[in-house]
């Protein structure tokens, strides 16, 4: 195993490696390939555990273990080493971020039958909706908020309303102060969403969505936020500022969108017709994407969704 000390900018602070490479069977007959699996300590007992391109926390408390998202059946199995590596500690709970299928699976093989597995209470409903043959369905759910203890160490989750999916549990990890936005929030920077069809965004909702979580962050003293998504050769964390940054670019967007289907102009001319100059500073900027985010997002206007 192998530590690297690695030195950010004074508002962040230096996370601790540890790299840990893990082979993957993809079960289709073709040689097998190797999956990256990577962990970094960013300090008062939390951790971001990521696998390819997806990433998530763990926290060691007093006598216990919080995780969240397993990510994958796959990558639960290296999740539980990382853990491991750091800890001898059982992992007690898991928090659900969502239930989508990136994200949930593989919780038996992190916790085991006697874990704790802990959603917004859409999430369940969601879950034994559409069940996936590798996910747990979440034992404890919560309507709006919900601390999980763990002694000297807490994770508390905070649901405000449909955003990215129905359930999107926002987290803080304590004593670390540090706050999870899955999806939302890719750090280091604000950017244009990688889906341009927008599938899993509810659009009524997400400007006041963001304006909630700045608003938490500031009642509860966070500076740093941290996403789900692992941004190859950049460090997990971003001043808490880039939650107003990216809540920006939606409503930027949305406004845009709105002005002109208010002249009339046809879902397929706004891309077009309108002025898209202060989106192109963002990242992942693409006109053609942007284009299809545009008719996505005149449905907003046309029917209320």
């Amino acid at each position: 195993m192998k530590i690297v000390m690695n030195i950010s900018g004074p508002s962040i602070r230096p996370p601790i490696r540890l790299f840990v490479c893990a082979v993957v069977c993809l079960c289709t007959g073709l040689p097998l390939q190797a999956a990256t699996s990577e962990t970094l300590s960013l300090g008062d007992g939390l951790y971001v555990f990521r696998y390819g391109d997806q990433q998530s926390l763990f926290l060691v408390g007093d006598d216990r273990v919080i995780a969240t998202d397993p990510i994958s059946k796959e990558a639960a199995k290296d999740y539980k080493a990382a853990v491991k590596a750091v800890t001898n500690k059982p992992i007690t709970h898991v928090a659900y971020t969502s239930s989508f299928f990136d994200r949930v699976p593989g919780g038996e093989e992190l916790a085991g039958q006697g874990g704790e597995f802990v959603a917004q209470a859409n999430c369940k409903t969601n879950l034994e909706a559409t069940p996936h043959p590798d996910a747990v369905v979440p034992t404890q759910t919560y309507t709006d908020k919900i601390s999980i203890d763990a002694g000297d160490a807490s994770l508390d989750l905070y649901y405000f309303g449909q955003s990215f999916g129905t359930c999107l549990s926002v987290m803080i990890a304590r004593p670390a102060n540090i706050m999870l936005v899955h999806g939302l929030v890719t750090p280091p920077v604000a950017k244009v969403p990688d889906d341009p069809a927008l599938a899993n965004y509810y659009l009524h909702n997400l400007v006041p969505f963001f304006v909630y979580v700045e608003e938490l962050a500031a009642a509860e003293g966070v500076e740093q936020v941290v996403g789900g998504v692992a941004v190859e050769d950049s460090e997990p964390l971003a001043p808490v500022a880039l939650i107003t940054e990216q809540r920006v670019f939606w409503d930027t967007l949305l406004r845009i969108v709105e002005a002109e289907y208010n002249k009339g102009t046809p879902a397929r001319a706004i891309a077009t017709k309108a002025d898209m100059t202060p989106l192109q500073g963002y990242a992942g900027y693409d006109p053609r994407q942007v284009e299809i985010m545009t008719r996505r997002i005149y449905s907003l206007y046309r029917i209320g969704r």
